[in-house]
């Protein structure tokens, strides 16, 4: 597993600044699987600005290289989310980042015509008790995936048909 960008004497070449964007950091997995042969790059959703769009962008500008390494089946994206029982201002960043599960899954969908999740795993930190991975299991469950099968009024289509 690739992490994002460790602290480096240099800034890696492909960076445009000594600060390291959101853009870098979507170049960065492309080369840890491209040229670092890592299987899976953890995607740090904590503690800056998230691009939640990392699949849908790594699809679009790397298509020929997804195309013979497919997302989800020979490379993973694992997701770091903030733990809330610990950092508390960062909690409703999990919100944003399970929800971008499903888009991620119907972007892979539509490139590779199949159902290949691209989304591996989700990664708690400083985990504290199984209640917290059972919140954040149960939270997927019912709130994100869930929430497929609901009407948005009475004798309506569901939310997956819509």
């Amino acid at each position: 597993m690739s992490t994002q960008h460790p602290d480096n004497v240099t800034p890696p070449f492909f960076t445009q600044s000594s600060e390291m964007g959101g853009e870098d950091e979507i170049q960065e997995a492309y080369y840890a699987f491209s040229h670092l042969d890592c299987d899976e790059q953890m995607w740090d959703c904590e503690g800056k600005e998230v691009d939640i769009y990392v699949v849908r962008k790594l699809l679009a500008r790397y298509e020929r290289f997804f195309k013979e390494h497919p997302l989800g089946k020979e490379i993973f994206i694992t997701l770091r989310i903030p733990n809330p029982t610990v950092e508390k201002e960062e909690a409703k960043i999990i919100f944003e980042t399970l929800e971008s599960i499903p888009r991620s899954y119907d972007t892979a969908k539509l490139f590779y015509k199949k159902d290949i999740p691209p989304i591996f795993e989700v990664i708690l930190p400083m985990t504290t008790s199984s209640q917290c991975l059972n919140r954040i299991y149960y939270y997927y469950k019912e709130f994100v995936a869930g929430k497929q099968n609901l009407t948005l009024s009475p004798g309506d289509i569901t939310i997956a048909d819509w």
